[in-house]
Parts: C-alpha cells; structure tokens; sequence
C-alpha cells in the first residue's frame, strides 16, 4: 500500500501575538510538538510520501532549535521522501531557513518559480511544484503550457497557491486550470481553513489547511489530509482521508443574552455554550454577546474569565444593544430625542465597533439624561 501524507501552513516558530507572552511560548512550543506528533504518526504507520506545501516556518521568527528539530524528525524517517514548495512565508531565498542547515538526502524542496518535478520511480509517483522565491508571487506557472505527464504514474503537484478568477499576490490559480492540468492531485497550501476534498475533471484537489489554528480566524480542530492506494494503476481506488493533529483550537459563538438583569445570569448562558459545545483546556475561546438589554444593565465582562469557565484562552466581547423604543424616541422633541437621533447614523453603521460604541454611548448618555446611574448588577 502506498500512505501519502499533505500538509501546509505549519508556520514553525510563529509569534502567537493574540497571547500573553507566557501563553504565546506555550504555544510555540506546542506548534512544535504538534509537528513531532505528526511526523511520529508517519513512521508508526509507515508512509512513502510527505507534501509540505509551503509556509512550514515563518521566516522571519525560525530559531536553530526548530530547524536541528526539523532535520532531526526528518532523519528518524530515512524510508519517506519529504517533498516540499516554499511558500509566501518561508521563500526560497539566500536568507531563507533552507539555506541555513543541511537537509537530508530524502527531503526534496523545489527551488525554481517555474514547474519542476521529483521523480519516485519505487513508488511510481511524480511530484510536481514551485517554490515561491519571494513573500510575492503574482504569477502562475500552469499557464506557462501544458505539462506532458506519464500516464503510468500518479502525477501530483504541490502548489502553494490562492485560487481566484481574480490577481494575487499569492500565486492566483483558477479551479478550471487545476482540472486541465491532468494532475491525479493537487495538494495545496496558502489557505488556512482546508479538508474538503474537491474535483474537477479527473483532478482531486484540496487545502490541507494549517496544522494548528493561530488566531480566530482558524476555527476548529485542525491536521492534514491522507491518501492511501494499493496499486498506483489503479487511480479511481486511491481513498483520501483527514487526520486530526492540532493540540488546541480556536473557537467563537454568539451568546444572546437578551432580556437578562444580572451578570449571573449572563455567566450561566456562557457556561451553557462552553458546555455544549465540550470546550476546555484545548479550546481558546472568544464569546461576542448579543441581542438587547435594558439601558440601565452595564455588563460587567471582567467577572467572565478563563479561570471560571475552564479553557485556555478567553476573549469576551459585549455587543449587545439598549432596549428602547426607538418610534418614542425618535419622535422625541427633547434632548433625549436630539441625542438619539444624532447617533442614529453610527447605530446602523455596517461597521461593528462604530455600532457597538454608539450602544454603550447611548446607553450612558439616556441614563445620565434620566438622571439615573448605570447599574452593575
């Protein structure tokens, strides 16, 4: 059986400027044993082929300690052929982490802009790709021609890459090239949030997505994509799979909190969803709370903490509105009336933050009018 393993979007060593300090080297040090567990889980299992399709480090942070860590994990394997495409973040230049230490024999990184292949005749596969040479890429190496590929082999290209109709500055590729290109599959990198396996004509494609979410941008648990085969004539037969490896992950949900007077009861709805939804120790978590309360409710946030609810990281936003009869006052003829129509405008702003300020304004502002305190219940 032939085990391929596709991978991108490791970013070793990257800042995790989200955290405190303390928080942000744990989580460093996690990314790294995020990695080691994966590379421990191809050897157990015994897979022929690794892709990493760009952005393995993030240049401008990688320490010596990660790159020896790499080319250990990549030695304790000599059986596997590492195939790697530099991405946007780790390009293939004179200062790049490649150029740094000495790779072994079975780690094969494209260094060219243009298509060139390694060639695993034992395992009757092909492996095309690029490598971005610096942070930018705006063209696409498909449209260079089409490529003449062995029909006898499983023909794969690693590309890091954006696909739009559009331009970019991340290598643009649309999903009609990839399915004239004849690739068996097109393992990519650049997009965070991957795992769907798609196609399009007789070409298999798909993000593997990053191996542990960086910010709450990259909801979920996160890993990398499989393929397994037993006879590489037998293309139609090859099953695709994911393989779970993050150690934590991000999560954010809306809590509506509408119609509630004390911040206990806020605390027991939060807690409702972290409960639902089995978040823990592994989870970061961001909580926006929504719908309307009364003016005279100020949620105090600060009593709603990672400690209380148990996950790792915490984040809670109020986005709630004040409960008013907006008809009574905007046909108010007094200050109260002048002052809420004054912030009308930035009350339905599209912007969040502008509408979240106008809120809390409005909400001190009718309380300071009706001569009334804002109440931390």
């Amino acid at each position: 059986m032939i085990k391929i393993l596709h991978t991108a979007d490791i970013h070793l060593d990257s800042p995790f400027s989200l955290c405190d300090v303390r928080k942000a080297a744990a989580r460093k040090t996690e990314l790294r044993g995020t990695f080691t567990s994966m590379m421990m889980y191809v050897r157990t299992e015994g897979y022929n082929l690794v892709i990493i399709s760009g952005d393995l480090f993030d240049t401008g942070y990688a320490t010596t300690d990660t790159l020896n860590l790499v080319v250990d994990e990549f030695l304790k394997w000599p059986n596997c052929k590492f195939v790697i495409a530099p991405g946007n973040h780790d390009p293939l230049t004179d200062k790049s982490p490649y150029k740094k230490v000495q790779f072994p024999d079975n780690v094969y990184i494209f260094s060219s802009e243009d298509i060139t292949k390694f060639s695993f005749d034992d395992l009757g596969i092909d492996v095309y790709g690029w490598a971005f040479t610096d942070s930018v890429k705006t063209t696409n190496p498909l449209r260079k021609g089409k490529i003449k590929l062995d029909p006898n082999k499983y023909n794969i290209l690693a590309a890091h890459a954006e696909i739009t109709y559009g331009e970019s500055d991340y290598c643009p590729v649309t999903e009609n090239e990839l399915g004239m290109s004849g690739f068996d599959y097109v393992a990519l990198g650049h997009i965070h949030q991957g795992g769907e396996i798609k196609k399009i004509g007789n070409t298999f494609y798909a993000y593997s997505g990053c191996l542990e979410g960086r910010s709450f941008d990259e909801c979920g648990p996160k890993g990398a994509i499989v393929l397994k085969f037993e006879d590489i004539k037998n293309k139609n037969e090859v099953r695709f799979g994911q393989k779970k490896f993050s150690k934590r992950r991000y999560e954010k949900y809306d809590v509506d909190v509408s119609g509630l007077e004390r911040i206990e009861d806020v605390y027991a709805r939060v807690r409702d969803v972290v409960i639902s939804n089995k978040c823990g120790e592994d989870t970061l978590l961001r909580i926006k709370l929504v719908g309307v309360v009364s003016p005279r409710f100020k949620i105090d946030t600060s009593q709603i903490n990672s400690q209380n609810l148990g996950v790792f990281y915490f984040e809670i936003i109020d986005a709630t509105s004040p409960l008013l009869d907006y008809e009574e006052l905007m046909n108010d003829i007094s200050i109260r009336g002048t002052f809420f129509r004054e912030l009308l405008p930035k009350l339905k702003s599209d912007n969040e933050d502008e509408r979240r300020i106008a809120a809390e304004a409005l909400r001190y502002g009718l309380s300071a009018l009706e001569g009334n305190d804002i109440v931390d219940f």
